[in-house]
């Protein structure tokens, strides 16, 4: 029966009401995010601590987002623009896309939520490469819905494989181009060639939120994809490349029709004023972006050498990180390090229980992550 006073929540009460949760959601694992600098102290006292565990960038925020902040303070007590449109007409232009065709996410994590809210129940099931961003085994699994994985090859999205395992029920295909954690590629025939097997019914959805650091000719060319198939959305995202990962900003586009049917369930003023402000300028800061773009390409390049003259196994990577296994237990690893002050990323909630990711971070950050990586494994 119902509780006396539904304001105490017996341990019965609660019961009742936990049977009652969505399929998918009692046994799902949530995003493990990477270990903060606060709690790497606090729990280890180390004398320096250096954070190689979530992709951000080693150089920091975007210097014209800063100032933009900096002037920013006089309109907190406002609500933002609900339509963020200065920043979508930035990014139309970015783009070469119309401003009706922009989405704009709390992170592009929210426009994966929203996409997998709108196309995602309990009769429906979502396609996704093995070791893929955790997340879209998150928002698959949350709404109900069956999680189809393809096997990789080298560790690649086998794109070519995808159409094999399309199901009646089958609504999104998740591709990351660059994928973490792996940091592999798809090139643009690879990816066309996809999209013109499978039905117009299923919805494809490219994470681009790397794209900046892939520096082969063959990557994927959004318009000219756009221009042809209007069941794609790509998403990118503010949090790495610019630097602004904690104040939650990326966009989707895709045909209109599509990103109407997306509005429809976002959220009012998902994105914060701050957010929105700093990434219009952000996304004009040619010089902080190519900057990082050079900077990690000389790191990454550095860190691989290294590692494999160290006798690890890495595997090459596109993006702004480097996956490796080597003679050591990742967990006890990962443990090792921080208690050195290096914080890097475990990766078995991504079937890769061997393998630990490193951020590319600064020459210096890099080189005290190998010192203490010898150290430990010493």
């Amino acid at each position: 029966g119902f509780c006396s006073y539904p304001w105490v929540l017996s341990k019965t009460c609660m019961n009742n009401i936990l049977d009652y949760l969505n399929k998918g959601i009692s046994d799902l694992h949530p995003y493990e995010p990477g270990r903060s600098i606060d709690d790497v102290i606090a729990e280890y006292k180390p004398e320096k601590v250096v954070k190689l565990a979530s992709n951000e960038n080693p150089l920091g925020a975007s210097p014209k987002a800063i100032k933009a902040l900096e002037a920013a303070s006089d309109s907190l007590h406002l609500y933002p623009d609900g339509d963020s449109k200065n920043l979508k007409l930035l990014i139309a232009k970015h783009e070469s896309v119309d401003i009706d065709n922009i989405i704009i996410g709390n992170g592009s994590n929210e426009v994966l939520e929203l996409a997998a809210r709108a196309f995602l129940n309990k009769d429906s099931s979502a396609i996704m490469s093995k070791h893929a961003f955790a997340v879209y085994k998150i928002v698959t699994q949350s709404n109900g819905s069956k999680i189809i994985e393809v096997p990789t090859t080298d560790w690649k999205h086998s794109l070519n494989d995808f159409s094999n395992y399309f199901e009646d029920s089958t609504r999104i295909c998740f591709i990351a181009n660059p994928n973490n954690p792996t940091g592999t590629y798809n090139s643009h025939d690879e990816v066309e060639t996809l999209m013109l097997k499978i039905p117009s019914s299923v919805l494809v959805i490219l994470d681009l939120a790397y794209f900046e650091y892939v520096e082969e000719d063959d990557y994927v060319d959004t318009n000219r994809l756009l221009s042809k198939f209007p069941n794609l959305l790509i998403t990118k995202s503010f949090s790495k490349i610019q630097g602004l990962a904690s104040l939650r900003i990326g966009y989707g586009f895709a045909d209109k029709s599509l990103i109407q049917a997306l509005n429809k369930i976002r959220q009012p003023f998902n994105s914060n004023s701050l957010a929105q402000e700093a990434a219009c300028y952000a996304i004009q800061d040619n010089e902080h972006i190519d900057k990082s773009v050079k900077l990690n390409a000389e790191q990454r390049s550095y860190l691989m050498k290294e590692l494999t003259h160290m006798g690890m196994d890495c595997i090459p990577s596109h993006g702004n990180f480097i996956s490796f296994k080597g003679p050591f237990n990742s967990e006890k690893l990962f443990i090792d390090l921080m208690k050195q002050g290096v914080i890097i990323r475990p990766v078995a909630l991504y079937d890769m229980p061997e393998y630990i990711r490193v951020t590319v971070g600064t020459e210096d950050e890099n080189k005290y992550f190998l010192q203490k990586l010898s150290e430990v494994l010493s």
